[in-house]
């Protein structure tokens, strides 16, 4: 210990005549309370902790005085010295209080430690002000040093339990995009270790992962959204199919920082959810493809339920060609000009079948002259213009050839 009542350190182990850490050593117990009692009264009746953080606290306070008077008397303070503090910031997160919360009970307790010190001081005794600073700039660095290992105790347990909630959504999204479908008991089960409410329905929406995943600032994404990694940098997200679903799936694709468009499947029961994302899956090839043209939607969305026909063609799109190309043959004999007066006029007739007035309306034709092109087209098609089952074919087909012969897909006025 120096001269001048200082230790090696720079503390003050006397002040005056009096030495600080044998006073102080004899009232550890009544420090240890005094930070409590602070504590407890700066908390109020709805921030009082539990009875086991309580005990934690108790046994943190009487730690903080012994390293105090460590400090004082100038001993060695190893590293490991703190780990009790490491772990009370670990139990601090664990039983899901606040950082806040612990910091304070550290600022109030070296407040009570400080208050309680120089009131047992002797009330003759002198108080040289340069060590009367000394002593409370050693209870300041304390508190700052039980701060830092406390918050590195509950960031690491933080971390901890993000890493372990992610495993477990992780783990539920996979078994949710099962194929085939597992267990409703195992889903639920699944649902319950994550924390999340199972629903009787979802909804799966994929979206591109961007091409340069440092460009773009992704966050987590909404907790009530399940996200799950697919074949080709795609991200599938999966969130209950209610009045919101849209809302937060499009929150999820902005926090996420993914490409536009976001294909939305149609709404599935929980188990059944692989069917959802094979069908978002789908939607998005045919509009990447550029095979599927959506109506533009300010939000980058598209939707299965408003594409059903064009996914069910896509399931078998030789089978569609050439049920195609083989209803539509007949369209093949005339000449280019024909073909594109006759393929509009079959699709007006395909619309309105039998009402030649609201087909004139549609095309912007002399309702004689679609008459006169009914008449062709019965010479091509014959009964079929009248069969529902034929039209029905006829009706895919165009939709077929719209898609792979862009002569058929053009008006004649």
């Amino acid at each position: 210990m120096e001269a001048g009542g200082a230790s090696a350190s720079g503390h003050a182990a006397r002040i005056g005549d009096v030495d600080l850490a044998a006073l102080l050593a004899v009232h550890v117990e009544e420090l240890a309370d005094d930070v409590l009692e602070r504590f407890a009264a700066g908390a109020g009746p709805d921030g009082a902790p539990d009875a086991a953080t309580l005990r934690n606290l108790r046994l943190g306070a009487r730690a903080a005085v012994e390293r105090f008077l460590a400090r004082l008397r100038g001993d060695a303070l190893p590293d490991e010295g703190v780990a009790l503090f490491v772990a009370h910031g670990r139990a601090q997160q664990a039983a899901g209080r606040t950082l806040t919360e612990l910091l304070s009970f550290y600022r109030l307790g070296g407040l009570a430690m400080w208050e309680r010190s120089t009131a047992l001081l002797p009330q003759d005794a002198s108080l040289p002000a340069a060590e009367t600073f000394a002593f409370g700039r050693a209870v300041l660095e304390l508190v700052d040093e039980l701060s830092v290992a406390a918050a590195a105790g509950f960031s690491a347990q933080e971390a901890e339990a993000r890493r372990r909630d992610r495993a477990l959504r992780e783990r539920l999204v996979s078994l949710l995009l099962s194929n085939p479908p597992v267990g409703d008991d195992v889903l639920r089960s699944a649902a319950a270790a994550a924390g999340w409410t199972l629903p009787n329905d979802v909804r799966v929406a994929v979206a591109a992962l961007p091409a340069d995943p440092l460009a773009v600032p992704a966050g987590p994404g909404p907790d009530r959204v399940l996200t799950a990694t697919v074949p080709d940098g795609r991200l599938a997200l999966v969130v209950a199919d209610d009045a919101e679903a849209e809302r937060w799936l499009a929150r999820a694709m902005t926090a996420l920082g993914l490409e536009a468009p976001l294909a939305i499947g149609p709404a599935v029961q929980a188990p059944h959810a692989a069917r959802s994302v094979a069908r978002a899956v789908a939607l998005l090839d045919h509009v990447r493809a550029g095979t599927l043209r959506p109506s533009d939607d300010p939000d980058g969305i598209v939707r299965a339920d408003d594409h059903e026909l064009a996914l069910l063609l896509g399931a078998a799109p030789d089978l569609a060609r050439e049920v195609a190309a083989r209803r539509l043959a007949p369209l093949d004999t005339l000449d280019a000009a024909a073909r594109e007066r006759l393929t509009a006029t079959l699709a007006a007739w395909l619309a309105d079948p039998g009402r030649p007035q609201a087909m004139a309306d549609r095309l912007g034709l002399h309702v004689q002259t679609v008459r006169y092109r009914l008449r062709a087209l019965r010479e091509l098609f014959g009964p079929a213009l009248e069969d529902p089952d034929a039209r029905f074919e006829l009706a895919l087909a165009l939709r077929v050839g719209a898609g792979d012969q862009p002569s058929r897909s053009s008006t004649a006025s």
